[in-house]
């Protein structure tokens, strides 16, 4: 292979390498993008579910309260049990439940992901995209 021959194949081979660093270049901005839009969709509906969330708890808490005060009397007027008791009784009997629930929810929260799933999928497949085309380009 002549002098000449093998510069021109460096130089296609170079240019042929630009071109796939380029189209890297663009496939990692598009996945940037993307995972901007992933996450600016995800946050973006927060403040409206912290809000009704919010509120949901304070009409529950008040709604909760009374309906434990009218439990405790109506325990106290049907059995005749100091007051006291009937608050203790109350009392107890929703901690328990209450202790059940937090064990729930953090079981549940802990098999949430925010981890943008789409963007680390097509990042996956262009880096494998890439490798070849380097590939194919050096032999």
């Amino acid at each position: 292979m002549s002098a000449d021959a093998s510069r021109t194949n460096a130089g296609e081979m170079t240019k042929l390498v630009g071109l796939i660093a380029r189209d890297g270049e663009r496939l990692l901005d598009q996945h940037a993008r993307l995972l901007r839009s992933e996450l600016h969709e995800s946050l973006h509906a927060v403040p409206r579910v912290i809000a009704r969330v919010g509120a949901g708890a304070a009409c529950v808490a008040v709604g909760g309260g009374l309906g434990v005060l009218m439990l405790v009397h109506g325990l106290h007027r049907s059995t005749r049990l100091p007051l006291w008791s009937c608050y203790g009784l109350v009392g107890g009997a929703l901690a328990a439940v209450g202790a059940g629930l937090m064990t729930s929810g953090a079981r549940r929260a802990a098999g949430i992901s925010l981890v943008p799933r789409e963007t680390i999928g097509a990042l996956r497949e262009d880096a494998l995209w890439l490798k070849n085309q380097i590939a194919e380009a050096t032999s």
